[in-house]
């Protein structure tokens, strides 16, 4: 996903002479067209990401839209503090970008994996969370980022070839219409969600959360009323995801279930290293136990 999000904001730092892109020291063979067109608007931070925050703090508070960008847990975990007092309370127009969210470093090991940043940046006043599911989601995402006043994240994560037909984009969309159980996924790992179908006789009805916060909309409000039960799907862990949030919109609508589960991520569990697939496998997000968790709420 980082080449689209790259093209895009080349493509709105060409109109837009207050955008800035600053790098935590990565990028390289990726933004070489941005630092060229962008020139002193591209500034290659070195790896010191709470300075590069609280710069880009500053930057906003000068009439810039600094674009900030390295590996998920090095712009979020790590300089949380400042995001929180330079960005956050000020509700500077800064742009965090994650690279890497989930198990996507793989054998770089935990240091480099992200699992809980939309607990984290979700915390955080005024952050406005996107987690793209698709390639294509990716240009409408960074266009409302750019459009939108104020702090947002973005978890930039590697996309799987899915086999299901693109539905236009929205914060959270049915992307398959199915019956029986609602089927709710956060980002990229509806790439792990789709091959399980072929394992279904019956089809879930499927909805894609691409934002945090998202207003509920009608169709994931009638499916839940319809079916009755709920699967939620992340690849973050429980506490602070898209589960907890989920579970408190379904209360404020009033809301009955007759069954309800949530995949998560539990984390290391043979405390081997490996790769994403290793890990998400471990964590019970093979297309056979995924296909499992939906039969059993059928």
């Amino acid at each position: 996903m980082r080449y689209p999000f790259a093209e895009t904001l080349l493509r709105i730092g060409r109109r837009d002479k207050k955008v800035i892109l600053m790098t935590g020291d990565l990028g390289f063979n990726l933004f070489e067209p941005l630092q060229k067109e962008l020139g002193p608007r591209f500034i290659n931070a070195g790896v010191a990401e709470h300075n590069m925050i609280s710069a880009a703090a500053g930057l906003a508070y000068a009439g810039f839209q600094p674009w900030v960008y390295s590996i998920a847990p090095f712009v979020t975990i790590k300089v949380l503090e400042e995001i929180r007092n330079d960005v956050c309370i000020g509700k500077r127009d800064v742009k965090v970008i994650g690279l890497g969210g989930g198990f996507d470093y793989a054998i770089a090991g935990a240091t480099h994996h992200m699992l809980n940043d939309i607990a984290l940046m979700g915390s955080l006043p005024d952050m406005h969370i996107f987690t793209p599911g698709f390639p294509e989601d990716v240009a409408f995402v960074v266009s409302a980022m750019h459009i939108l006043q104020g702090p947002a994240y973005l978890r930039l994560t590697k996309a799987e070839k899915v086999n299901l037909p693109y539905v236009s984009y929205k914060p959270c969309r049915n992307i398959l219409k199915g019956e029986r159980v609602t089927v709710i996924v956060l980002g990229s790992v509806i790439g792990k969600v789709a091959p399980s179908l072929n394992r279904l006789k019956q089809r879930p009805d499927i909805f894609l959360v691409t934002e945090i916060p998202f207003t509920m909309p009608k169709s994931l409000i009638e499916s839940i009323r319809k079916t009755g039960k709920v699967l939620i799907i992340e690849e973050h862990v429980e506490v602070g995801g898209l589960g907890q949030y989920v579970n408190s919109l379904i209360r404020t609508e009033k809301l009955d279930l007759s069954g309800f589960d949530h995949l998560f991520v539990k984390g290391y569990i043979s405390k081997k290293y490996g790769s994403r697939d290793f890990y998400l496998e471990e964590n019970g997000f093979s297309s056979s136990h995924i296909a499992q968790k939906i039969k059993e709420l059928l």
